[in-house]
């Protein structure tokens, strides 16, 4: 079962399109969506530990940045689209 992820990361850690491009080449990134600076949502199988194992291998160490598991317990003001990824 695949889980939510909300993934938040530093100015220091890249720009917006490095990330992305680490996200797309992730085997353990299922789908990515973004709507927020310095922010992206996660659809994965892995666990945080292993996204975060990834990540590091892709960047380095010593960057700054979260990847934490979105829960039903959730509200806030976004986008149509970003809900619908993030109840599907």
């Amino acid at each position: 079962m695949s889980k939510l992820y909300l993934f938040v990361y530093s100015d220091s850690t890249g720009d917006r399109e490095t990330i992305k491009r680490h996200l797309e080449s992730m085997t353990e990134v299922l789908r990515w969506r973004y709507d927020i600076p310095n922010c992206f949502y996660i659809k994965s199988n892995h666990t945080a530990q292993q996204l975060t194992e990834a990540l590091v291998r892709r960047l380095g160490a010593n960057k700054r940045f979260l990847f934490a598991e979105i829960t039903p317990n959730r509200q806030g003001y976004l986008p149509k689209d970003t809900w619908e990824f993030l109840k599907s």
